[in-house]
């Protein structure tokens, strides 16, 4: 266990709240920053819960409720994904991508917070979004932020893995574009600990295992329930492992191409796929 400096101590006297924080996070400097943004985001009579929440390694954006993407600040609770900077990247570099496309129809499955959908529609003021996610937590709360930005992006209850779905869901509705993020965490990965590759032990803790464990089967239900039905266009799936990428090319028609995009850390992000005669540069 890392030994506590003299710094940290000094700063503990300084400001008390800053001790229970030290527990949750890597560095002073962190604990420093997250009580600055509880006692932006809460009345000063909330700050002492919010710090003890905090020492237990509840997420803060579950304490202060909110988490900024893109432009939007979404709403968070427990039992709901918190969408990550990763996602918010490469829904920046997609619709950026897709402002020369003009009109299109767009499907995000797995949608979580409604983040993906909400801040694609809110930039492609031309595009027709929708999304769908099997949890009613999430669906409750997507809707609850849609509502709150007023965007017009419809909500729907089904479950991808389910053969059929989507024509149990959007019946014969064509979409140009879908995108995903869905649970991609292996089992065995998920429970490790961070120092062998694994996951954060808040993350373990209180964010929805059922939005994070899962492999290659979503994949499969991507392409076979959605890609193929649907006769999309183009697709952006987010993942974290090689082996994802390289299923869900296998499973895919002769004319679609693929290529796999690293975020900003150098982690492998996203896998891309197109038909022709789209061309990469325009995914």
């Amino acid at each position: 266990m890392p030994r506590t400096s003299f710094r940290q101590i000094r700063a503990t006297y300084k400001s008390p709240l800053l001790g229970p924080l030290l527990h949750a996070t890597k560095s002073l400097e962190q604990a420093q920053n997250e009580l600055r943004w509880i006692k932006q985001e809460l009345p000063a009579h909330r700050w002492k819960n919010a710090v003890a929440r905090r020492s237990r390694l509840e997420p803060l954006q579950y304490i202060l409720g909110t988490q900024p993407f893109g432009s939007l600040d979404i709403q968070c609770r427990p039992g709901v994904l918190i969408p990550r900077w990763e996602t918010e990247e490469w829904t920046l570099k997609l619709v950026e991508r897709m402002k020369s496309w003009g009109a299109l129809k767009i499907l995000d499955v797995c949608t979580g917070s409604g983040c993906i959908a909400l801040l694609l529609k809110k930039e492609l003021l031309n595009a027709h979004v929708e999304a769908v996610d099997l949890s009613q937590e999430a669906i409750e709360l997507a809707k609850k932020n849609r509502d709150t930005f007023d965007i017009d992006v419809g909500i729907h209850k089904g479950d991808l893995l389910q053969e059929g779905f989507y024509a149990q869901v959007f019946g014969d509705s064509s979409f140009d574009v879908v995108v995903s993020n869905p649970p991609y965490i292996p089992l065995e990965d998920f429970t490790l600990p961070v120092a062998n590759n694994g996951i954060e032990r808040s993350v373990r803790l209180y964010e929805p295992k059922m939005a994070l464990v899962g492999h290659l089967e979503f994949y499969k239900a991507l392409v076979r329930n959605v890609v193929i039905p649907l006769r999309c266009n183009a697709f952006v799936f987010e993942l974290g492992y090689q082996d994802q990428a390289d299923y869900t090319k296998l499973l895919l028609p002769p004319q679609w191409e693929t290529a796999t995009l690293k975020d900003s850390a150098g982690n492998l992000r996203c896998i891309n796929g197109w038909k022709q005669p789209l061309s990469l540069e325009q995914m």
